[in-house]
């Protein structure tokens, strides 16, 4: 009895077991398909997005189809990018339990050859694996009428742009203002109907979140350039007791020709909210009548005192959304290198991208990317800037970022190798000049010694209207930098 009784336990554990572990190799491998099968779906996404976005297209619904499929697409991206960023640091983690290290782990060239694979056929745990089903299922849902898109999209015509290579591309355009741009297009080219002689379209927003580069870009629209005799552009703090008949003859001409209906486009832009007087305003509108029947009038602005001012709902520009951007930067950053094979880098891209949101940190960092792919070289860069931006927030509470964008002082390091700090005074954008000026990632590698006070370039765009980013800074000894943090914290 004993014996038939072991028998049928042992039996019994021995099914159950077999039984837990089929579950699992089933669960590990359901979660590994549902991963391929979004990155599958995110690749013909991407074709159909990056196919449109090559069309000039002019239907508003075929428009906001494609606005869905790019936000799709970009959520998509930065979850699967999400779930291999916290995989490799899972790996990094053991790697230092492991080696008794206090440095950064060093990825063995097999763990190179076989992360992305591993990446999508490990099980995920609660939370990721549901996201991923969910994000399948929206997915889906959103890409139903795809194939209706795609026999439409073939009815518009191409749009001839050089060069091909996306990163190329996405440096020389305007990104994610798609919307916005259409939005603007619309207004300026709808007649005026009635008594409204003069249409006002406020467009508000922080600072350097694009709303100048968005209206330069509108005005390089050949559709808008047809429309409009003359375009010019005015500065908020030269209104004074001025009419628009004044500031028409008084502003800087962006657009100029003679042609039989005249229509006039003016753009007024307001910088600080010292610029902003509506009694100004007020004497301003009321001289609408001296400019010709349809003219047109863009104000940008910070201040939240205009979004009141316009014959149509303001326009407001916010930061891009996470997702948007990290597949802005990540396409910056890795060119046309593929960045499955370079997982930490591509860790790193993600960490910088989630902290600096702005397109010109977007770009400074991107360019430091392509110009260096050295690991160790990243591994340094990342221990200096997580130790610099903890210095910040004892210092002053707050992330450097931050502290730029309020154009208040913060602490840049200028040799990652050998640790020195310089002082940021001031931030300003200027137009574009061909001077030559020491470039930050000189001064962060070390390529140029900084010496005094000094100016240093960030990033010079190359799309309209064509700024560069520069800061005023100071060379400073380390011991300065102690000092003031041990009379900060006493």
């Amino acid at each position: 009895m004993e014996v038939l009784l072991s028998a049928v336990l042992g039996d019994l554990v021995s099914r159950s077991i077999s039984f837990l572990v089929d579950k699992y190799y089933q669960q590990k491998m359901g979660m590994g398909v549902d991963l391929q099968c979004l990155r599958h779906l995110l690749l013909r996404i991407e074709a159909t997005v990056l196919e449109a976005e090559g069309r000039h297209i002019t239907n508003r619904a075929m428009l906001q189809q494609l606005q869905m499929l790019r936000e799709g697409m970009y959520k998509g991206y930065y979850l699967v990018d999400t779930i291999k960023n916290g995989v490799l640091q899972h790996e990094m983690v053991n790697d230092e339990v492991g080696d008794h290290s206090f440095s950064f782990p060093k990825l063995r060239p097999t763990k190179r050859l076989c992360f992305s694979t591993r990446t999508f056929t490990m099980a995920f745990q609660g939370e990721d694996r549901k996201e991923v089903g969910e994000m399948l299922c929206s997915l889906l849902s959103i890409t139903d009428d795809m194939k209706e898109f795609l026999v439409f999209l073939k009815g518009y015509p191409h749009i001839h742009r050089q060069p091909y290579s996306q990163h190329l591309i996405l440096e020389k355009c305007m990104f994610g203002r798609q919307a916005e741009i259409e939005r603007i297009t619309n207004f300026l080219l709808r007649e005026s109907l009635g008594a409204e002689s003069l249409g006002v379209l406020p467009i508000i927003g922080p600072a350097r979140v694009g709303k100048s580069t968005l209206v330069e870009h509108i005005c390089y629209d050949e559709r808008v350039r047809s429309f409009f005799s003359s375009i010019v552009f005015c500065s908020g703090s030269d209104i004074g007791s001025k009419s628009f008949a004044d500031l028409r003859d008084s502003g800087i001409v962006k657009h100029q020709r003679c042609v039989a209906h005249e229509r006039s486009l003016i753009i007024i832009e307001f910088i600080d909210d010292g610029d902003v007087d509506e009694e100004n305003w007020r004497r301003l509108y009321s001289s609408r009548s001296c400019i010709p029947h349809g003219s047109k009038i863009i104000i940008t602005s910070r201040s939240e005192r205009f979004r009141n001012v316009g014959t149509t709902q303001p326009l407001e520009l916010s930061l891009l959304p996470q997702e948007a951007h990290w597949y802005f930067f990540k396409v910056l950053a890795f060119g046309s290198t593929n960045p499955v094979e370079h997982p930490f880098l591509e860790s790193a891209a993600m960490e910088m991208a989630a902290e600096y949101r702005c397109f010109v940190a977007a770009n400074f960092v991107a360019s430091l990317f392509r110009a260096n792919f050295c690991t160790q070289f990243w591994h340094l860069f990342l221990r200096c800037h997580r130790n610099i931006v903890e210095k910040h927030v004892i210092l002053f509470g707050e992330h450097p970022y931050t502290l730029v964008q309020k154009n208040h002082g913060i602490y840049l390091v200028e040799n990652f190798r050998d640790p020195k700090f310089i002082l940021v005074n001031g931030y300003k954008t200027c137009l574009r000049n061909d001077d030559p000026k020491v470039m930050l990632h000189e001064v962060h590698t070390g390529t140029s010694k900084a010496h005094g006070k000094f100016e240093v370039l960030v990033w010079r765009s190359r799309i309209p209207p064509y700024h560069e980013f520069v800061m005023s800074c100071e060379a400073q000894a380390q011991q300065h930098i102690i000092f003031k943090r041990k009379r900060f914290l006493a």
